[in-house]
């Protein structure tokens, strides 16, 4: 699935929603490939960051199911993990 992101379908969709698509290219053996110029890189860059981050929650840190009702208290719980995983990523940085 991840191979058919730089489709033209795909790129074409984000187009019509007026917004700038930053997919990596998949190298194809009978396409050569640009690079992304700097500016998207770096937004890439971000983006792969952002989705680390989701990942980690969603996989370590936030329980496949929420026993509260309310979006206080879901919110509290969410917003716990994400002052968890900032917590994790701070000790990682100087430890």
């Amino acid at each position: 699935m991840g191979s058919a992101y730089d489709s033209k379908d795909v790129v074409g969709f984000i187009r019509s929603r007026r917004r700038i698509p930053i997919i990596n290219v998949n190298k194809r053996k009978d396409r050569e490939h640009s690079p992304l110029d700097p500016a998207k890189q770096e937004r890439y860059k971000i983006r792969t960051t952002v989705e680390r981050a989701n990942a980690h929650l969603k996989d370590k840190l936030i329980s496949r199911s929420i026993y509260v009702k309310g979006y206080k208290k879901v919110s509290f719980v969410l917003m716990t993990s994400v002052i968890c995983l900032a917590a994790l990523k701070y000790l990682q940085l100087f430890i």
